[in-house]
């Protein structure tokens, strides 16, 4: 009986330390993307590509990351995870300016079928 518990014993240890070995290598893995700012009027703030539209949360550090942005500005943005679901969620942890752009350059189709989600934009310049 009592080498059946050793045996018990040392196999739960050597579990606890390969489950503590995997843990130490798992990957910090981080997205990267390019596409376009938009503002929406209850000042959340998304980036649209080709593929895809992003809300866009501030993991950055910088509190005010997004205030100097305008909406068709190019950007580039890095986050930790993008949650699916349409519009998509990241939170940011990285943004960086690519190109001043206008209004002009969101792709209507994309406004049309945010809007008749009910988000709404002050496409002003």
């Amino acid at each position: 009986m009592k080498s059946v518990l050793i045996y018990i014993f040392l196999i739960a240890l050597s579990m606890i330390i390969l489950i503590g070995c995997a843990a130490n290598n798992i990957e910090h893995v981080t997205n990267s993307m390019e596409g376009i700012f938009l503002k929406s009027n209850n000042g959340q703030n998304l980036i649209i590509n080709d593929l895809e539209v992003v809300i866009m949360g501030n993991d950055t550090g910088e509190e005010k990351v997004f205030d100097d942005l305008k909406s068709g500005d190019k950007i580039e943005i890095t986050s930790d995870a993008v949650n699916e679901s349409f519009p998509s969620s990241a939170n940011v942890t990285h943004c960086d300016l690519i190109e001043r752009g206008s209004v002009e350059d969101i792709p209507q189709e994309t406004l049309d079928l945010l809007k008749e989600m009910g988000w709404t934009f002050d496409l002003s310049d």
